[in-house]
């Protein structure tokens, strides 16, 4: 049994017991084997946000907070069984939240009766704390490698889609040799849409290096100069949308250097787009370019296939074909903004 402690007597710690005990870091507690606080060290009396001078007899177990209700109660039915136990504990003080790992020991008499239970509980907040920073570093690998085999998988689909393409443009226009151009072309745009994706700097994060529109369409129409004129609200890209997006203007800046703006040195093509809690509206319109007499009676496989995607995603695109230039609305959801 503790000593100055009786299971039914007024708890009382001699001046030199009490000394010893408030000079120790762990919170001390004596409980009855009904779960009655005793008496408890300073540290404990911090912890618990109990005076120093209380009387005590309160009970314990309501002075925790109500998460770890189950486990004490649980420990507390071992160690009145006359079983050492323990559990995680926590509490709630001046300090902030601590974390305790509680160790009851039970005191018995010569017939193995419970008399009292010594509640020794151990600040374990760093430890706990540290463990819980590993977890989560841990789980942020686990979700970036996830992520990194998705992506991986999404690349392969995309170079094979361009490949088709590439192919497919390449035997309509019955030039199957220069395939492979208009495929590294393709890639190249993607390449450039990448690089403005990705941090610049190596203590910069994917988040604080959010993609905008803007550095999205002049990544990609960089090759065509002073013949685009882009401009439009500050606005962020998910990630998701980037290849989709780069891909669209790509095809369409491959269109207007065969058949419009593009194609000679007086042309420009305006891009612009503004935004709302909607989406995005992009507008391309070109100019300068040969006069348009009738509307194409088809387009190329690579713009019926972003096409697709964008309708898929709750997008549109809708095409004039003015006299002047080819105009081209596209619609983007809320889906396409970061």
């Amino acid at each position: 049994m503790f000593p100055g402690v009786a299971a039914e007597a007024e708890p009382h710690f001699s001046e030199i017991q009490k000394r010893m005990l408030d000079a120790t870091p762990d919170c001390i507690k004596v409980l009855s084997p009904d779960g009655r606080l005793l008496a408890m060290n300073k540290a404990g009396c911090l912890a618990l946000n109990v005076p120093e001078d209380s009387e005590f007899g309160m009970p314990w177990l309501p002075l925790l907070p109500e998460s770890v209700h189950e486990l004490g109660q649980k420990a507390l039915q071992t160690a009145i069984g006359g079983h050492n136990a323990r559990f995680p504990g926590m509490s709630i003080s001046s300090d902030g939240l601590r974390y305790w790992d509680n160790l009851l020991n039970p005191f018995v008499d010569a017939s193995g009766n419970v008399l009292s239970i010594l509640c020794v509980s151990r600040d374990v907040t760093a430890t706990t704390e540290l463990k819980q920073k590993l977890a989560a570093a841990v789980n942020r690998e686990q979700l970036l490698s996830r992520e990194m085999q998705h992506r991986i998988k999404n690349l392969f689909a995309v170079v094979s889609g361009l490949v088709s393409i590439a192919e497919r443009e390449a035997a309509r226009d019955h030039t199957p040799q220069d395939a492979m151009n208009i495929l590294r072309q393709k890639i190249g745009a993607l390449s450039r849409a990448s690089d403005a994706a990705l941090p610049h700097d190596e203590n910069e994060t994917l988040e604080a290096n959010q993609l905008t529109m803007l550095a999205l369409v002049s990544s990609v129409l960089r090759p065509y100069g002073e013949q685009c004129k882009v401009a439009g609200d500050e606005v962020h890209v998910s990630r998701s949308s980037i290849t989709t997006i780069a891909l669209l203007l790509h095809e369409q800046a491959t269109n207007s250097m065969k058949y419009g703006a593009l194609g000679g040195s007086q042309g420009i093509v305006s891009v612009r787009w503004a935004a709302d809690s909607q989406g995005i509206n992009l507008n391309w319109t070109e100019n300068g370019g040969p006069a348009i007499s009738s509307v194409p009676q088809r387009q190329g496989f690579g713009s019926e296939m972003v096409d697709r995607i964008i309708q898929a995603a709750g997008g549109r695109v809708d095409r004039t074909w003015d006299r002047a230039g080819v105009i081209i609305d596209l619609y983007l959801p809320e889906s396409f903004m970061a």
